[in-house]
């Protein structure tokens, strides 16, 4: 027999034994129903990353196609590129709605908007693009030249700066832009010890340079009435171009007679007198020229052969070397089916200025008998610079060098304005990017 203690503690220990059950069992059911929506949890977060990424896709693969309409998708409605596509365990959808204004521009603009879907759960990505021109680089190159032609000592490269081959440098040049390259490395001269202020990309994607015929479908585009000026300076005539303080250009074109050692300028086109303001933003010459003054305006020149700089370009509102000033409105683009060339002049002995967008679309930028005579300091360049294939400006080595040292500066204006009708790259920047959040 129990006695009434014994009854008491098992009567406790019974009541015991059953709270701690309930309470085990409780907490199981807890844990069970925890894990369960952790699981939920978790594998709603993998829906949405893959959804994520999905809208991504769309996104790249949007801009891919962008990049090879020519020419780039008309009017101002939205339409649906990509409709609900599959890839993965999902789809995507893409739809681009051009820039209200860009039937009034040549330079487009679009939003592009992606939905990435898996199951239930769906994200969307928005990115504003907009078309680059060659004014977005202070450097441009789609090949750097026969042979080597290296940056060195003293060269001083202040912008973006791009080339679809391989930079060769040597001793201790300054990149103050990024740089970036279509070629897997740098080729390493003597003594390699370059300066890259906001670093370098390799392996990156070509920049397309374009015919000289598009300069003239970007103005067509835009423009019925009036044609641009146009001076004919074909055969063997020849065109100057003088900028003028007061917003005005004088030009004249002429050729040569009589024998070599007595020969004389015959003015088929005596000097005249045109406002800058008067031009449509466009000035086209059939032929080659020759250009000097200070540009008080905007104003793209376009020459179907070769460009001489006889003496400095720069803009009125600019400071001793060239650079503009804040507030400046000046604008220049220099673009040639040939060469842009610095002439060998008097006044291109000790330093020349350039400001303005340069654009060598047959071959190169470069110096008049960059490898004879004496130093001639440096090209002060203000603005942006591209070229075909990369042209000599001047050399270096142990005996002195020749021809100029570079101090090529970008216009940070080009970066939200260009010179008019300026060409595309054939890329798109991306100015906005963000997730749409219901």
């Amino acid at each position: 027999m129990f006695s009434g203690s014994q009854k008491s503690q098992q009567g406790i220990s019974l009541v015991t034994t059953i709270i701690v059950v309930s309470l085990l069992t409780t907490f199981s059911v807890v844990t069970i129903s925890l894990v369960i929506s952790n699981n939920k949890i978790s594998a709603n977060h993998f829906e949405s990353t893959q959804a994520f990424w999905l809208a991504e896709s769309g996104l790249e693969r949007c801009l891919y196609w962008l990049q090879n309409q020519d020419p780039p998708p008309a009017g101002t409605s939205p339409f649906t590129q990509f409709e609900e596509v599959a890839a993965g365990n999902g789809t995507y959808t893409v739809v681009i709605d051009p820039d209200d204004q860009n039937d009034n521009t040549y330079l487009k603009r679009y939003l592009l908007r992606s939905t990435g879907t898996i199951a239930t759960i769906s994200r969307q990505l928005e990115v504003l693009v907009s078309m680059n021109t060659f004014s977005k680089y202070i450097y441009a190159t789609g090949d750097e030249g026969i042979g080597t032609i290296w940056f060195t000592t003293g060269d001083m490269i202040s912008g973006p700066m791009h080339s679809n081959d391989q930079i060769a440098i040597s001793g201790s040049p300054v990149f103050s832009g990024r740089v970036t390259s279509s070629a897997a490395s740098f080729l390493e001269g003597s003594g390699y010890n370059p300066t890259f202020a906001e670093g370098y990309q390799l392996n990156a994607p070509q920049v397309i340079f374009p015919t000289g015929s598009e300069i003239m479908n970007n103005y067509n585009s835009m423009n019925s009435d009036p044609p641009p000026l146009v001076i004919d300076a074909n055969g063997s005539k020849h065109a100057e171009i003088v900028f003028n303080t007061d917003g005005t250009i004088t030009y004249n074109v002429y050729h040569w007679s009589g024998r070599w050692w007595r020969r004389h300028k015959v003015y088929d086109v005596p000097n005249t007198t045109v406002p800058l303001s008067g031009l449509n933003g466009m000035i086209k010459v059939e032929g080659d020229v020759y250009i000097e003054g200070t540009v008080n305006g905007d104003i793209t020149l376009y020459a179907t052969d070769d460009i001489y700089i006889t003496d400095d370009i720069k803009y009125l509102d600019s400071g001793t070397n060239g650079e503009p000033n804040s507030g400046c409105d000046d604008m220049l683009g220099i673009i040639s089916e040939g060469d842009v060339i610095v002439a060998y002049t008097t006044p291109n002995q000790n330093d020349v200025i350039i400001d303005g967008a340069v654009l060598a679309l047959g071959n190169s930028f470069t110096v008049e008998s960059y490898y004879w005579g004496s130093p001639r300091g440096y090209i002060h360049l203000w603005g942006a610079l591209g070229q075909k294939i990369r042209g000599p400006v001047g050399t270096s080595g142990h005996w002195g060098g020749t021809g100029y040292l570079k101090d090529y500066n970008y216009d940070d204006r080009f970066l939200s304005s260009n010179p008019p009708y300026f060409p595309t790259t054939g890329g798109y920047e991306i100015s906005s990017w963000r997730e749409v959040v219901n």
